[in-house]
């Protein structure tokens, strides 16, 4: 009989760092073979939705970064018609 790894809730968090904890623990869950096939799958679409809420915290960050600091781009294109 296969060992099943005892079943983890998703963090209620969101921060980025417990998202990725467990998502690791998934996937060793997942790439050990001590689950079921029906069980890989289900630990499978968990991951999907960590990496989502992941993502979408990534997102708000670069978002939240721009808005803060202009990409190098837009003031080298200022700067650099003033030196002419």
């Amino acid at each position: 009989m296969t060992k099943k790894p005892p079943k983890q809730p998703s963090p209620s968090t969101d921060r980025y760092e417990d998202l990725i904890d467990e998502l690791e623990r998934i996937v060793r869950a997942i790439e050990s073979g001590e689950t079921g096939l029906e069980e890989s799958i289900g630990a499978y679409e968990q991951g999907v939705g960590l990496i989502k809420r992941a993502r979408a915290i990534l997102d708000q960050a670069e978002q939240r970064i721009t808005e803060l600091d202009p990409s190098p781009s837009e003031t080298e294109g200022e700067s650099s018609g003033s030196d002419d």
